[in-house]
C-alpha cells in the first residue's frame, strides 16, 4: 500500500513517498510479513544488520548431558552445561539501481497509488529471489550426514538420495519417501508438532493427484500461488511450493531437485537494506534514481534439525 495515497497525485518524485527517509522499511515490510523465507529460518538476532562484514553471535541451546546411575555413597559426577555459540557473518552484499526518466516520473507521480503497489511488488520479487536462493544454499551445504544421504537415520538405513542416485517418486510410493524425511528429523529428537516445513517444487502437484492424498480439499485448495505456502499439511509438514527449490541435470540424465525439510530454528537468517538513496540531479541523464544497498547473511544453527531428500520424478503415465 502506498504511505500516503492521494487522488491527485504528487508534484514529483522529490514530494512522493519515495523521498522520504526510511521508505526502504516499506520494502522490507513486505518481506518479512509476506515472503516465506521467515517461515524457514530464525531472525530473532540480538542486533540488527547495519553493515557487511558485521559478525552477530548467536547461542546454541544449553544440553545438560544424560541421566547417570545413583549408587549408595558414590561421589557425584557433575554434567557441566556448556554455552556453546555460533557466529553469523553478514558477508553478502547488492544493490538495486531504479531509474526515472522525467517524463516517466511524472505520469508515475501523478498515477501514484497504483505504481507504486506494482513498483513494490517488483522490488519484493527482486530481493526475495536472491535470498530465497541463498538461504536455500546454505541448507543443502551444512545439513547433517545423519538427516541426509543414502545412509540417514539413526540406524543408517534410511535413503535419502544422492548424487548419481537419486530418490525416484511416485504417486505409489509419495507416503513412503515423506515418510522417511519425517523418521530421520524424529530419530534426532528434532521434531516438533506442526512446526516443522517441507519445501517443494510445482511438479509435486502432479504427483499428489495421482497418490493416496489425492481428494477433493486437496485437488481444489493445495494453497497460495503467490505466497508458496499451502493450506494443508503432508504428512505432518506445512508445505512451501517454490520454483526456487534447487534442480539440477544428474550423472543419470534426470532433472533432480533437492527437497529441504525442517525446523525454522535451525537456520539463522538476516538482510537488511543498510542504505537508501534517492538522486535528483546527475550530468548524464535527465531523471531520477533510487538507489539502495542490501547486506545478509545465514548460517545453520542445527544442522539436524535440517532433512535434505534428493528426488527425481518418474515420468507420469496416465
Amino acid at each position: 500500500m502506498a504511505l500516503f495515497p492521494s487522488a491527485s497525485g504528487y508534484a514529483g518524485i522529490e514530494a512522493s513517498p519515495l523521498a522520504r527517509i526510511g521508505y526502504s522499511d516499506v520494502i522490507l515490510s513486505r518481506v518479512y510479513e509476506e515472503d516465506w523465507l521467515p517461515r524457514v529460518t530464525s531472525s530473532e538476532l540480538l542486533e540488527p544488520v547495519t553493515r557487511c562484514n558485521q559478525v552477530i553471535q548467536i547461542m546454541r541451546a544449553p544440553e545438560v548431558g544424560p541421566l547417570r546411575s545413583y549408587e549408595k555413597n558414590q561421589q557425584l559426577v557433575p554434567n557441566t552445561v556448556s554455552t556453546d555459540a555460533r557466529c553469523l557473518t553478514i558477508c553478502n552484499l547488492g544493490y538495486q539501481d531504479i531509474k526515472f526518466d522525467t517524463t516517466d516520473a511524472k505520469q508515475a507521480c501523478e498515477n501514484w497509488g497504483p505504481f507504486e503497489e506494482k513498483m513494490l511488488e517488483s522490488m519484493y520479487q527482486s530481493y526475495v529471489d536472491s535470498q530465497r536462493r541463498f538461504v536455500l544454499g546454505r541448507m543443502m551445504a551444512q545439513v547433517a550426514s545423519e538427516t541426509s544421504g543414502p545412509a540417514a537415520g539413526k540406524l543408517g538405513d534410511i535413503d535419502l538420495g544422492e548424487a548419481g542416485h537419486p530418490v525416484k517418486v511416485t504417486p505409489a510410493n509419495l507416503p513412503v519417501v515423506l515418510a522417511d524425511l519425517q523418521r530421520a528429523l524424529i530419530e534426532q529428537k528434532r521434531w516438533r508438532e506442526n512446526e516443522m516445513f517441507l519445501i517443494v517444487p510445482p511438479i509435486l502437484r502432479s504427483y499428489l493427484a495421482l497418490s493416496n492424498f489425492s481428494n477433493s480439499l486437496w485437488s481444489c485448495s493445495c494453497g497460495s500461488i503467490i505466497s508458496g505456502v499451502w493450506d494443508h499439511q503432508l504428512f505432518g509438514f506445512n508445505v512451501i511450493e517454490s520454483v526456487h527449490v534447487p534442480v539440477r541435470r544428474d550423472e543419470s540424465g534426470a532433472w533432480c531437485f533437492y527437497i529441504i525439510a525442517g525446523h525454522k530454528e535451525a537456520t539463522a537468517y538476516a538482510s537488511n537494506i543498510i542504505e537508501a538513496r534517492l538522486i535528483t540531479q546527475d550530468a548524464n541523464y535527465f531523471g531520477y534514481r533510487y538507489q539502495y544497498l542490501v547486506a545478509w547473511g545465514a548460517e545453520v544453527i542445527y544442522p539436524d534439525a535440517l532433512a535434505l531428500g534428493y528426488w527425481t520424478f518418474d515420468p507420469l503415465r496416465v
